[in-house]
């Protein structure tokens, strides 16, 4: 963990710093689905909150809730770490460990705030949307299909993104669709708020299947 956090300190101090971060909440919450999900289904959890005086949609709801909070606590962690890092590299700490000299200099940190607000709340938006559709795979069909489907899902998704900024990003029109966005003060709130909103409807949709699911 310590050298984890220094590495992305580190990279805090370049443009590929909020890469790390969002790569890393994208898997963390990703994972953090997938292993409970896991444990639960082969310790027979389910079946035993099943026999409790728990309404199905409490179960489900339980564990949405749990899945968004941990992705919440990972976008505050690493929005710590980012400022830290950004922080030490403004300051010439991590410079000068390579020179004899480095000149300090201010860190404004509600402008670098600011500037990581968008690539944080895209990611977030990402990781519970991609969450909330294993979950749903994952009520409907058991851990054994779902983790089998998501992960084709996922190698699409990078497909997909990978050749889509290959090729969009020779656009102009693509280009400067890009940049308004990236100055936009609205687009990380409206990327919450839509994602949130899908992330419920695949809840909606996990409690409706667990109703009708022979659980036995």
């Amino acid at each position: 963990m310590g050298g984890f956090v220094g590495l992305v300190m580190m990279a805090a101090g370049s443009d590929g710093g909020v890469s790390i971060f969002g790569a890393y909440i994208m898997i963390s919450t990703y994972g953090f689905a997938t292993r409970s999900t896991y444990d639960e289904d082969k310790s027979g959890a389910y079946l035993f909150l099943k026999s409790l005086p728990l309404s199905d949609g409490a179960i489900v709801t339980s564990k949405f809730v749990s899945v968004l909070v941990v992705s919440v606590l990972f976008v505050i962690f690493f929005n710590i770490i980012a400022v830290l890092g950004g922080y030490l590299a403004s300051s010439g700490i991590i410079s000068s460990l390579g020179s004899a000299a480095a000149a300090p200099r201010t860190f404004d940190v509600a402008a670098f705030l600011r500037e990581i607000t968008l690539s944080f709340a895209i990611v977030f938006s990402m990781a519970i949307i991609v969450a909330g559709a294993y979950l749903v795979m994952f009520f409907w069909a058991g851990f054994a299909k779902a983790n089998t489907y998501s992960r084709a899902i996922l190698l699409a998704i990078f497909l997909f993104v990978t050749l889509g900024v290959a090729v969009a990003g020779r656009l102009p029109a693509v280009q400067s669709f890009i940049q308004i966005i990236e100055t936009s003060s609205w687009v990380p709130a409206i990327s919450i708020i839509i994602s949130l909103a899908v992330y419920w409807v695949c809840c909606a949709v996990s409690i409706s299947r667990v109703k009708a699911k022979d659980w036995s």
